[in-house]
Formats: structure tokens, C-alpha cells, sequence
């Protein structure tokens, strides 16, 4: 059986630190900083925050050592919303898959630059234009008059 408590957890958690990121701490230092995953043990003593920064000019070190730092406000936190028995261990990370995806995005503009328009590729190819009179049949020409037969709705009334 699957365990929702965990998940459940994880994302409370979360809701949870963005708010006091956002409306708790005073900090300039952290400004633009938000909590993007929080991973918890199975046992519930230890959970790995995911962080990350936008528009913010501190390194990721330097943001890292201040979450550290303030890592006991946050189980205080936890604490005061009665979510969880046992507090656990906090563990900052910078998130890196904004910085992934920045980079897959610019390889994707460069090969759409490099993508020459006349290129032979036409995404609008009709196939009649390659296939050969010979190569299909076309059904509707050849059965019609199969099908005339079931259209008279006027035999089945003569019929009762």
C-alpha cells in the first residue's frame, strides 16, 4: 500500500518555508529566494530543501550559508504549525534544473537559427503528390453502389 503521508508532508512543508521566506524573514539577503523541493527521509528526521534564487545577486553559497544559518527559525516553524512529531534536520541545496533548462532552451534557439528555410523540409507535404495513381484504391468511387442499397429507408416502411 503507498504511503501519501510522506508526499503530503513534503508539500506542506514547502507552502510552509516560502511563506516565511517570503513573509517571516526580514532579510534583503534573501530576497527572490524560494523553496522549489523539500525531500524528506523516510524516517522523518531529515529533509533536503531545494532552493533557488531569481534576480537575486548573492551566489548560491552565499545563499546557502544564510538558510543554514536561519535553519532554526524555519524548525521553530515547523513547531508553531504542529504538521510534525519529531523536527527535522535541515539540509540546503541549490536547485539546478532552472539553470538546465536555461541551457536546453538555448541550444534549442541556436538550432532553430541555424535552420535554413530552404531547406527541402515542408511540414505541409500532401502525400497524393508522391504516391502513384496505381498504388491505392479508392474505396468511395467503387462501392457506391453497394452502399445505395441501405439508403432507402422507404423499402423497410413497405415491408411492416
Amino acid at each position: 500500500m503507498k504511503s501519501y503521508r510522506i508526499p503530503r508532508l513534503q508539500e506542506e512543508l514547502k507552502k510552509l518555508f516560502n511563506i516565511t521566506l517570503s513573509q517571516k524573514l526580514n532579510d534583503p539577503a534573501l530576497s527572490w529566494v524560494s523553496i522549489t523541493e523539500v525531500v524528506i527521509s523516510k524516517d522523518l528526521r531529515y529533509a533536503k530543501l531545494y532552493f533557488s534564487h531569481e534576480n537575486n545577486p548573492a551566489s548560491h553559497e552565499e545563499i546557502k550559508e544564510i538558510l543554514t544559518k536561519s535553519s532554526g527559525y524555519f524548525k521553530k516553524q515547523i513547531a508553531g504549525a504542529q504538521l510534525m512529531r519529531t523536527i527535522p534536520e535541515l539540509s540546503f541545496f541549490y536547485d539546478e534544473s532552472i539553470d538546465r533548462a536555461k541551457k536546453v532552451e538555448a541550444l534549442l534557439a541556436s538550432v532553430r537559427d541555424d535552420y535554413n528555410e530552404d531547406d527541402e523540409y515542408d511540414p505541409d507535404i500532401d502525400i497524393d503528390d508522391y504516391l502513384d495513381d496505381d498504388d491505392y484504391i479508392d474505396y468511395d468511387d467503387e462501392d457506391e453502389d453497394d452502399y445505395d442499397e441501405f439508403d432507402d429507408e422507404d423499402d423497410y416502411e413497405d415491408e411492416e
